[in-house]
C-alpha cells in the first residue's frame, strides 16, 4: 500500500482560496474554522479523486473503488452543513464510482464526479487557485515525448474542470487533438485508440460554444477511457509506420 499512499502524496493538489465576501456575521476565529475545514475537506477530496483517475487509467480497479468508498463515506462537517444537497451528491457519485463494474465506466465516473466536486466548492465560494502551468514538452519523434504531452494537455483539462477556465481546456484539447504518433500499421489497436483520442479532443474543441461543466466531464471521461484502453494495450516498439 505505501506506493498508493505516495500516489497520494504526490500528485497534482489545487491550493484553495476561500472567498472572503462571504456575509457571515461570525466571529473572526469561527470563520476562519469554517473555512480551514472547508479548505481541508476540499484538499482531501481533490488528493483522493486525483490519485482514483491515476489508478483507474493504469487499470488498478480494486484500488481505486476503495478511493472512491473513502469519500462517499466520509463522515458529515458540520462546516459544510450549509452545502448538504452538494455534498451528498458528491457522495452519491463516489459511491456510484465505488460500485463501477469495468474501468471504461470508472473513467466516466470519475469525470462526473470531479465536475460535482467543483460545483460544490463553487457553491461554498472556495475557489481553486492552481499552480503555474508546466511548460508544455517539446514534440519529439518519440512516444515518450508524445506522453509526456498528453500528461501536460490532461492536466489542462483537469484544471479547467476543477477550476472553470476556458483557455486551459481549450489549450489541453488543441495538443490532444494532434496528429497521433505514428505506430507501426501492425499495431492497430494503439493506432486505433490514438485516432480515437485524437477524435474526441479534435471533436470538442471545435463545438461552436464553450462545453458547460457537465459537457467537458463528459468529454474527460471519453479521453479517460481512450488512455486507460491503450495503457492496457501490449507493450509494443513504436516505431514509425511501415511504407
Amino acid at each position: 500500500m505505501t506506493y498508493y499512499r505516495l500516489v497520494i502524496i504526490a500528485v497534482l493538489v489545487a491550493s484553495c482560496e476561500v472567498g472572503k465576501d462571504s456575509g457571515s456575521a461570525a466571529p473572526p476565529a469561527e470563520r476562519f474554522e469554517h473555512d480551514m475545514m472547508v479548505r481541508f475537506h476540499m484538499h482531501q477530496n481533490f488528493d483522493l479523486l486525483r490519485a482514483i483517475e491515476k489508478l483507474v487509467i493504469h487499470g488498478k480497479l480494486t484500488e481505486a473503488r476503495s478511493f472512491a468508498r473513502v469519500i462517499a463515506l466520509a463522515p458529515d462537517e458540520p462546516a459544510l452543513a450549509a452545502f448538504a444537497i452538494q455534498t451528498r451528491r458528491v457522495r452519491d457519485l463516489a459511491q456510484a464510482l465505488a460500485d463501477a463494474p469495468s474501468t471504461d465506466e470508472a473513467c466516466r465516473r470519475e469525470a462526473r464526479l470531479a465536475v460535482a466536486c467543483a460545483d460544490c466548492h463553487a457553491a461554498a465560494g472556495v475557489i481553486p487557485t492552481l499552480t503555474d502551468t508546466p511548460k508544455l514538452p517539446a514534440d519529439q519523434p518519440t512516444l515518450e515525448a508524445r506522453m509526456a504531452r498528453h500528461v501536460w494537455a490532461t492536466d489542462r483539462l483537469w484544471e479547467a474542470i476543477v477550476g472553470g477556465g476556458d483557455e486551459p481546456w481549450l489549450k489541453g484539447l488543441d495538443v490532444l487533438a494532434q496528429t497521433p504518433f505514428p505506430f507501426r500499421k501492425s499495431f492497430d489497436d494503439r493506432a486505433r485508440l490514438a485516432r480515437h483520442l485524437q477524435q474526441i479532443a479534435d471533436q470538442a474543441r471545435k463545438q461552436k460554444s464553450i462545453a458547460t461543466a457537465a459537457e467537458r466531464g463528459r468529454t474527460y471521461g471519453e479521453i479517460l477511457v481512450a488512455c486507460a484502453a491503450c495503457h492496457a494495450t501490449p507493450a509494443t516498439p513504436t516505431l514509425p509506420s511501415e511504407p
